[in-house]
């Protein structure tokens, strides 16, 4: 599957309204407003990004922070817009993002708020698909890393 970012400003003003929030009791992610037509589901890690007309509109699941992911990672310069999925996938199911088993690492920024899932210093195009979620996307159109900002984080 490829990823596609697209800044064209029509395509991305829904989904900048939505939240996303953390739960500590649960260790996960959600966003305050669901779309209705989801067609596949791609995992990163244990976090669901909903497609829904080739175009992700959403982001939940599973997060577990600890002390251990402590970094001073910095979140890259990143545009408004759309994360487009290229795939031929079947819909109503869930594939995962990498090809094997392999687990991305997770880092928090405690300071700034921000949770990184992937690679933090590799390059790569980035984009704010939804209202602090952002998505780098190198220039093969690989996902690279998954940068979130909930409304706010537990004490790590």
């Amino acid at each position: 599957m490829k990823f596609i970012i697209d800044t064209y400003k029509d395509t991305w003003q829904y989904f900048w309204q939505q939240q996303l929030v953390y739960i500590p009791e649960e260790h996960s992610l959600y966003m305050d407003s669901v779309v209705n037509k989801i067609e596949v589901e791609l995992i990163v890690n244990k976090i669901s990004l909903a497609v829904s007309d080739n175009i992700v509109v959403g982001v939940s699941g599973f997060c577990g922070l600890s002390k251990s992911m402590k970094s001073n990672n910095q979140i890259p310069e990143y545009k408004k817009g759309c994360l487009r999925v290229e795939h031929n996938l079947n819909y109503g199911f869930a594939y995962g993002i990498n090809d094997d088993d392999y687990e991305y690492p997770v880092y928090v920024n405690v300071q700034s708020g921000w949770i990184c899932i992937g690679n933090p210093e590799r390059k790569g195009n980035a984009v704010e698909f939804i209202n602090n979620c952002v998505a780098i996307i190198d220039d093969d159109k690989k996902f690279v890393s998954l940068w979130l900002k909930p409304e706010s984080l537990p004490e790590i």
